[in-house]
């Protein structure tokens, strides 16, 4: 990530570091074992916070005492870490033991509970990141004093809808699982789609699936009627990317139908 000259526009500056601000996003993600869904939904709300407001966090960013941009967006990115965890899982409530034993146990407990890591991974978060002094194997005996504690998983809606009940009939549940690798395939058509898009584009449905044309349009601070007519070209672009692929045109309906209607609600889409 580059420090942002004085000549650049908050969005320009977000643009040019989006990749790197992606990649820190997908390194905290990593390390917290996310699913898949959760990596999705954790970096949609974070370029939407980046977003928000003007770019209000960007233009925030003075460069005082030496800071750079990198250093800067991290911690931001941290910090959403943090309130997204506490979302997802809820807040962590160290148990009566980890208390009495102490804040290396609580912290241990924190990390092993509410964040997932194995006690491998725990082990040298506190040794290597956190200063902790004390051995693996001291650490091992702290872990077996503490109670036994599953940590959360938080389980969606769409999961359950796609999994085939069990008790269906034979003739059903073979039904069931061709619709569900039909599912699986449009959805992986819609990803190739995307990854054809410039890099802004690819934003820009990132932020249509949660907000409409005319919001992205406050959000950014731009007219609507330019950005009607660039996201009637983007949709336009991913329409065509999947027939390419060999998606039914009724999948790309059931698909990208939400987004169509969107620009359909638009009173000039004549003009598109």
């Amino acid at each position: 990530m580059a420090t942002p000259p004085g000549n650049r526009t908050p969005e320009q500056t977000f643009l040019e570091n989006l990749k790197p601000i992606k990649a820190v996003i997908a390194q905290s993600c990593r390390r917290s074992n996310f699913s898949s869904q959760e990596t999705e939904d954790f970096e949609g709300q974070v370029l939407c916070k980046l977003i928000d407001d003007d770019y209000a966090v960007i233009r925030k960013f003075r460069g005082d005492k030496g800071a750079t941009l990198q250093t800067y967006l991290t911690m931001v990115i941290k910090r959403a870490l943090l309130d997204y965890k506490d979302h997802i899982w809820g807040k962590h409530h160290a148990s009566a033991e980890a208390k009495r034993l102490g804040p290396v146990a609580v912290r241990l407990e924190m990390l092993m509970v509410r964040d997932r890591y194995s006690f491998e991974e725990a082990c040298e978060i506190l040794r290597t990141n956190e200063g902790v002094e004390m051995s693996v194997s001291e650490l091992a005996e702290l872990r077996a004093k503490l109670p036994h504690r599953i940590p959360r998983q938080e389980v969606g809606e769409d999961p359950l809808q796609s999994e085939p009940a069990r008790d269906l009939p034979p003739d059903q549940l073979l039904l069931e699982k061709e619709r569900e690798r039909g599912r699986r395939r449009v959805y992986m058509g819609l990803k190739r789609a995307l990854n054809t898009l410039p890099s802004d584009d690819h934003l820009l449905v990132k932020l249509w699936i949660k907000f409409s044309v005319a919001d992205i349009a406050r959000i950014r601070k731009v007219d609507q009627k330019p950005l009607y007519r660039r996201m009637g070209k983007i949709f336009t672009d991913l329409r065509k990317a999947l027939e390419r692929q060999g998606v039914r045109r009724e999948e790309i309906k059931g698909l990208l139908g939400p987004l169509e209607d969107d620009l359909n609600a638009h009173p000039k889409k004549n003009s598109l």
